[in-house]
């Protein structure tokens, strides 16, 4: 497994990938947050190297995203490393929201034809690939709903998209 790690004005994020795919991008506000990411990849068997130069078009992406530009993070190959296949069905069916658009949990877990609401929200919360798989994308009905990265990230990033809050 790789890493690097990228800067934008709200923090930074690790990103990890093994040869399949990117794996990890992971917010983290402060370096001790990064410390803590790395030490969790090496609890879990993984042993993380720093390659900078391996992430260039993952470099690109992020930097053109947050300079406000239409991305499509789907040329980004992924590999699912982590989760139950519950939680990878629902983030592969949150990668499919478009750039500037938003679902809510309710339309999000009756397209995978499930009724719980409230497990696709959970299994959002655990997503490992934020802005990859755009969980942020995803509203209650009426209101933002919850971020695990925080909500002021939640609406920085649909602010950057154009995306009008609740």
């Amino acid at each position: 497994m790789i890493t690097t790690i990228l800067s934008f004005p709200l923090g930074q994020i690790l990103l990890a990938k093994t040869e399949q795919g990117l794996c990890l991008a992971h917010y983290s506000k402060t370096k001790k947050n990064i410390r803590q990411t790395e030490a969790f990849l090496k609890r879990k068997g993984f042993s993380p190297t720093t390659d900078d130069a391996a992430f260039k078009d993952e470099h690109k992406l992020f930097n053109q995203y947050f300079y406000g530009q239409r991305v499509d993070f789907s040329k980004i190959p992924v590999h699912f490393i982590f989760g139950t296949p519950y939680q990878q069905n629902i983030w592969k069916e949150a990668a499919k929201i478009p750039y500037g658009k938003t679902e809510t949990y309710k339309s999000l877990s009756l397209k995978m034809n499930h009724n719980g609401f409230r497990s696709a929200g959970q299994a959002l919360s655990k997503n490992p690939l934020i802005i990859i798989v755009p969980c942020h994308r995803v509203l209650a009905t009426g209101s933002l709903g919850g971020f695990s990265a925080g909500l002021p990230l939640k609406k920085y990033l649909l602010e950057l998209e154009g995306i009008s809050l609740p």
